[in-house]
């Protein structure tokens, strides 16, 4: 995750669409390839507003974080992936030590588990 301020898609911005309009996250993908490039919050009450998820495991430049999970597997599904290949495809996951998630990773479940807490406690 970065700072949205820090996210421009400086091509090929015509050729990105949201997956789903009602989630919380807005996962921006390829309408060609269906690729899914970054992730943006627009509830300024979400604990991860003002941050973008961005899938750094595409970039070919150095000094980015390798990736250590796989979050929203089932996602996939949606791009036409048969939903009888998903336990291959967890599996597969495991194997190159990316546990997969059909949640986000524990750490972010804290953070989120946090801000709620902090939400919840501030005027007390």
């Amino acid at each position: 995750m970065i700072s949205r301020d820090n996210v421009a898609v400086i091509a090929n911005a015509d050729k990105l669409v949201v997956v789903d309009q009602n989630a919380a996250i807005k996962r921006h993908a390829c309408k060609e390839c269906s690729v899914h490039m970054y992730g943006r919050i627009k509830d300024t009450n979400h604990p991860f507003h003002g941050l973008d998820f961005v899938h750094t495991e595409l970039s070919t430049d150095e000094g980015w974080s390798t990736p250590e999970f796989a979050a929203f597997v089932s996602s996939i599904i949606e791009t036409g992936t048969d939903p009888k290949g998903m336990d291959a495809i967890r599996a597969r996951l495991n194997e190159l030590g990316l546990k997969p998630y059909d949640c986000l990773s524990p750490a972010l479940m804290d953070a989120i588990a946090t801000h709620v807490y902090a939400q919840n406690h501030k005027n007390a």
